[in-house]
């Protein structure tokens, strides 16, 4: 995400991570006679935004950038990839976490890489072509992601850094949650920031619960962020927060960025009142972690499990995708010391031969 605030090709007025597709969208139930009666405004049927499909896929992209980062980099990671398919018609919603690390093809290109590395690609190609080096980050994250998914579209994205998440989660009063271990800095070995047990997580402490993967990895972290995205849905669903909602947008369209259009977000606020939480499905794409040589250290991907990738595909979107050969790793170094070093900087006009590694997300500065 770049340093600069984020310019959307419409704002979006709230959004609560990946359920909130479906509830943050109420903003414009509350705002909607503004926003279809505004002078100009070609009128609520026509801002109604219907989509042209019984079934959209929206990308949630929870960038790594905070104001510290910002300050030192430009180039950010989506270190959160969860897609939400909403069926309109059965009135259902499958979220889809991709780990962060996933070993895949990057689009565009024939260089394999973790799949958040995938924005630094079109940044860089971009820079060297002299275009729109963000645009050209999200359009290579998303063709990598449909890649991904065999060819399924990504219709939308939704796109969050982490000081919005704080906002967002602080200005709907926190989210009350039975934290099952203590989050630690360091992986789970350093300073305490979240106890364990039953309590009201504020923006901070849920921030650092969902980027937290001391315990499972990032598997255990998707699954973790699933499990309480679908929770502070129904938790704000319950409250009738819509009083609440003007705030927060006031507050969060910096740090949020979205393609939807102002109907179409109306539309999925809509359906969002109307969902049941228990036709929400959770789903992880699993596969092994491995170590593999690259430049000189030793780095940790995920090798997703092509079977089940497929089986997963089928099970949410009742499509045949083939099975892909798995990829090979280069061999680890042996008896070296697993390091990550800093990623390259805005000024390279390209990525080199072989890609950089990224510098770790964990917690090592916390804040507050």
């Amino acid at each position: 995400m770049r340093k600069r605030r984020l310019k959307l090709a419409t704002k979006v007025a709230v959004i609560t991570l990946a359920l909130a597709l479906l509830s943050f969208t109420a903003a414009f139930l509350f705002f909607s006679k503004y926003f279809f009666n505004k002078s100009g405004n070609p009128g609520g049927a026509a801002a109604a935004g219907k989509f042209d499909t019984d079934r959209v896929n929206i990308v949630l992209l929870g960038f790594d950038r905070d104001e510290i980062r910002g300050k030192s980099s430009d180039i950010f990671r989506p270190d959160t990839i969860m897609i939400a398919s909403i069926d309109f018609e059965d009135r259902k919603v499958a979220l889809l976490s991709i780990p962060r690390d996933s070993y895949v093809k990057i689009a565009g290109t024939e260089i394999y890489d973790k799949i958040n590395h995938a924005y630094m690609y079109g940044y860089h190609e971009a820079a060297a072509a002299g275009k729109d080096k963000h645009q050209a980050g999200m359009e290579t994250t998303i063709r990598t992601i449909e890649d991904f998914l065999g060819g399924i579209p990504i219709h939308y994205y939704v796109a969050v850094d982490m000081e919005g998440v704080v906002e967002i989660v602080d200005q709907v009063g926190g989210v009350y949650f039975d934290v099952k271990y203590p989050i630690r800095t360091k992986y789970g070995t350093g300073r305490l920031l979240v106890d364990k047990g039953y309590q009201l997580l504020d923006g901070r402490k849920f921030l650092y619960y969902v980027r937290d993967r001391s315990v499972g990895g990032d598997f255990g972290r998707a699954s973790r962020q699933q499990e309480i995205l679908i929770e502070a849905f129904r938790q704000i669903k319950a409250r009738g927060q819509l009083k609440d909602i003007p705030a927060i947008y006031r507050s969060v369209q910096k740090n949020v960025e979205t393609n939807l259009s102002l109907g179409q977000i109306a539309q999925l606020a809509i359906f969002g009142l109307r969902l049941d939480p228990e036709d929400i499905s959770a789903h992880v794409f699993p596969g092994s972690v491995q170590l593999a040589a690259r430049n000189g250290q030793n780095v940790s991907y995920v090798v997703i499990n092509e079977k089940r990738r497929v089986e997963i595909i089928k099970e949410v979107f009742g499509i045949d995708v083939p099975l892909r050969p798995t990829p090979a790793l280069p061999p680890p170094i042996i008896d070296e010391p697993q390091e990550e070093i800093p990623g390259p900087s805005e000024k390279l006009p390209k990525p080199p031969e072989e890609p950089p590694v990224l510098p770790s997300d964990e917690f090592e500065t916390p804040i507050g």
